[in-house]
């Protein structure tokens, strides 16, 4: 999936449960993870702590549930 001139690649961790689904790639060195959900659905206790420890190493990490969140992530995501 291609974003602003940006690139969506699915992430799988066999190794380590619980990482985000996601990896955002955006034009000069902009990055994201994304965990996507279903409509109304939460991020499981593992995958709040994965996200927790990723944001402590400084990453930027969303959860999705809405099509409509999409636009302010890539914007947060350009803006960092």
């Amino acid at each position: 999936m291609k974003i602003d001139g940006g690139i969506c690649l699915k992430w799988v961790c066999p190794s380590f449960n619980g990482m985000p689904d996601r990896l955002i790639f955006l034009p000069n060195g902009h990055f994201g993870m994304v965990e996507l959900k279903a409509n109304g659905k939460k991020p499981r206790a593992l995958q709040l702590a994965r996200h927790k420890m990723l944001k402590q190493l400084g990453f930027k990490v969303y959860v999705i549930d809405d099509v409509e969140q999409i636009g302010g992530m890539i914007d947060e995501i350009q803006a960092t």
